[in-house]
C-alpha cells in the first residue's frame, strides 16, 4: 500500500505482497512508487529506504531486479463503445477522432507532432530541390521506368532466387566457367560475371569474377596491393605453359596445350579483388545464393589456377574478353538463362512463373536505353534518393493523420456495424434507432434496441419484460438453469 505523503524513511516489512490469490514479489513499479516517498523536499538531502529481512535475506538478483527493473508499462483503458460513438456523432462540434487523440494511448504520438511537422517541412523543401529534370544523353529520360524494373526484380528475387539456388540442380549448374548475372554490394549495378570457384562443403559462397558495367563507378585499385607474394622460378611452370621472353616477368604465361594444370585450391588473392583488363574494370568476390540473379546456359573456358593461385593478368585479360564477347553476341540482352523446368528441375508452378517474370524484367532492363549509359548510376541515385524521401514523407503524413490512431480500426469496424443495423446512414447521421440506442446506458445497447424495434416484448407483462432485458446484464456465476414460465420460454426462443 502506498502512502500519499512524504517521509524521511520508508520501511518495507517485506518484498512480497498478497495479490488476492497468492504471495508474489513486488513489481519494480510498485517498489518505485512506495520507495519514492522517502525524502522530504526542502528538509532532507536524501531519502532512506529500509527492507526488513525477517527470516532470510533476499537474493541479490531479486533485489537488483526490484530496484533497477523496468516498471510496468502503463496501458490506456479507454475503449470505444457503440453508445459513445452515437453520442459523439450527434454533436456537430466534436469528432470521434478528437476524443481518441485525448486518450492516454495517443499521448506519446501527440507529443511527437511538433517535431514531425518540422521534419515534414524540411523534407518537402529537400524534395522540391530534388525535383529537377534529369539530364539524359541518349534522348528522352527513361530512368524512372528502369528504376521500377530494378525494384520489381529485387521484390521477385528475394525469396525466389533463394528457393532456386537451394535446389540440387542449381548447385550443380554453378560450375567453373558458368556465366551468371549477379547483384553484389561490391558494384553498384546488376552485372555479368563468370564462376571461378563453385560453392563447396567448406564454403557455401561461390567466387565470381564480375564485370563493372557502370563507367562512372570508381573502382578501388587493389589489383596490386591485394596480391599475395608469388614464388618465381622454374617450379612455377608446368606442362602446357611457357614463358614469354627471357626476363622473369610476372604473368607472362600463355597456354600451349589442352592439358590443365591441377591446383592446390588455395586462393592467393585477398577478396574482394579489383582490377582492370581489356579496358574494363572487374572485381573478384564471394557471392552467396541470394546474389545470383540469373544462371545462364553459356559456359566459358577459364583457368581458376592462373586466376586465383598464380594471379595472372594475362588470364584475367582473357577471361574479361570472353565475358565482353558474351555481351557483343547479344547486344542489349543478357545471355539466355537456364530453363527453370528442364535445366533447374523446378516443380512448383508459382515459383516457375515468378522466376520467368523476373527474367522478363531483366531482359527489359537490358534493352532499356539507360542500360550501360555512363550516367546510369548518377541518374539512378537521383531517382532512388527521391523515391526514399517520398516514402519517408508519406510515412510522416500517415503518422500525423487520424488514420494512424491506434483505435481507428476498431472505430471503423464499429461504424460499419452501426450502418449495417440501421443506427446511422452512409453520411454518419444518427437515425431513430441510433437515438434510441443512445438512451440505453447498460447492457448490450444494440441487442436491446433490436428487441424493441422488432416488438419482441409486446406479449410480455412489465415484470417479464424486465426479466428478459436483465439477461443482457446478468453476471451471476451460477450454472443452474432458472425455471421459466411458458411466456418467458417463448420470448427466450425468439
Amino acid at each position: 500500500m502506498g502512502v500519499n505523503a512524504p517521509a524521511k524513511t520508508v520501511v518495507f516489512h517485506s518484498v512480497k505482497k498478497f495479490d488476492g490469490k497468492s504471495f508474489r514479489q513486488l513489481l519494480p513499479g510498485e517498489y518505485t512508487q512506495m520507495a519514492g516517498r522517502a525524502g522530504r523536499r526542502g528538509l532532507d538531502e536524501v531519502g532512506i529506504v529500509i527492507i526488513i529481512c525477517w527470516d532470510e535475506i533476499p537474493e541479490e538478483s531479486d533485489l537488483k531486479g526490484l530496484i533497477t527493473g523496468k516498471p510496468t508499462k502503463l496501458e490506456s483503458q479507454f475503449r470505444l463503445t457503440y453508445t459513445m460513438i452515437l453520442n459523439l456523432l450527434r454533436v456537430e462540434d466534436l469528432k470521434v477522432e478528437d476524443m481518441l487523440k485525448r486518450s492516454f494511448a495517443e499521448f506519446h504520438a501527440q507529443q511527437a507532432l511538433p517535431e514531425q511537422q518540422k521534419q515534414l517541412l524540411k523534407g518537402e523543401g529537400e524534395l522540391s530541390k530534388m525535383n529537377v529534370a534529369i539530364d539524359c544523353i541518349r534522348g528522352e529520360p527513361t530512368i524512372e521506368e528502369y528504376y521500377e524494373m530494378v525494384v520489381e526484380v529485387e521484390k521477385l528475387g528475394d525469396h525466389i532466387q533463394e528457393t532456386i539456388m537451394q535446389s540440387r540442380a542449381a548447385q550443380q549448374a554453378l560450375t567453373t566457367g558458368r556465366v551468371v548475372v549477379v547483384r553484389t554490394d561490391l558494384l553498384p549495378l546488376i552485372s555479368l560475371g563468370v564462376v571461378l570457384k563453385p560453392p563447396s562443403s567448406t564454403n557455401k559462397n561461390a567466387i565470381v569474377l564480375v564485370l563493372n558495367q557502370d563507367p562512372s563507378f570508381s573502382m578501388p585499385d587493389t589489383s596490386i596491393s591485394n596480391k599475395k607474394p608469388e614464388i618465381r622460378g622454374a617450379s612455377k611452370l608446368s606442362e602446357g605453359y611457357y614463358r614469354k621472353g627471357a626476363r622473369d616477368i610476372e604473368d607472362e604465361y600463355s597456354v600451349t596445350g589442352n592439358i590443365p594444370r591441377k591446383g592446390t585450391g588455395v586462393v592467393n588473392v585477398s577478396l574482394p579483388y579489383y582490377g582492370i583488363a581489356a579496358g574494363t574494370g572487374y572485381v573478384v568476390g564471394e557471392i552467396d545464393s541470394k546474389g545470383f540473379v540469373r544462371v545462364c546456359k553459356n559456359k566459358l573456358r577459364v583457368d581458376p589456377v592462373r586466376l586465383l593461385e598464380d594471379v595472372s593478368t594475362a588470364a584475367y585479360s582473357m577471361t574479361v574478353q570472353q565475358l565482353l564477347q558474351q555481351g557483343k553476341e547479344r547486344p542489349n540482352e543478357y545471355p539466355t538463362a537456364l530453363d527453370p523446368i528442364k535445366d533447374l528441375k523446378l516443380n512448383d508452378l508459382d515459383t516457375v512463373q515468378e522466376y520467368q517474370k523476373r527474367q522478363t524484367f531483366l531482359q527489359r532492363m537490358a534493352k532499356n536505353q539507360c542500360h550501360g549509359c555512363p550516367k546510369l548510376q548518377e541518374n539512378y541515385n537521383i531517382v532512388h534518393n527521391r523515391r526514399i524521401l517520398k516514402e519517408k514523407l508519406g510515412k510522416l503524413r500517415y503518422e500525423m493523420s487520424d488514420d494512424a490512431l491506434q483505435q481507428m480500426p476498431d472505430f471503423q469496424q464499429r461504424i460499419e456495424v452501426l450502418q449495417e443495423v440501421g443506427c446511422i446512414d452512409c453520411d454518419l447521421v444518427v437515425k431513430l434507432k441510433g437515438r434510441v440506442a443512445c438512451e440505453i446506458n447498460s447492457g448490450d445497447e444494440l441487442v436491446a434496441t433490436e428487441m424493441l424495434f422488432e416488438n419482441q416484448l409486446d406479449e410480455l407483462e412489465p415484470a417479464q419484460a424486465v426479466a428478459i432485458m436483465s439477461a443482457l446484464i446478468f453476471q451471476q456465476k451460477d450454472t443452474s438453469k432458472p425455471n421459466l414460465t411458458p411466456q418467458l420460454a417463448n420470448a427466450k426462443g425468439r
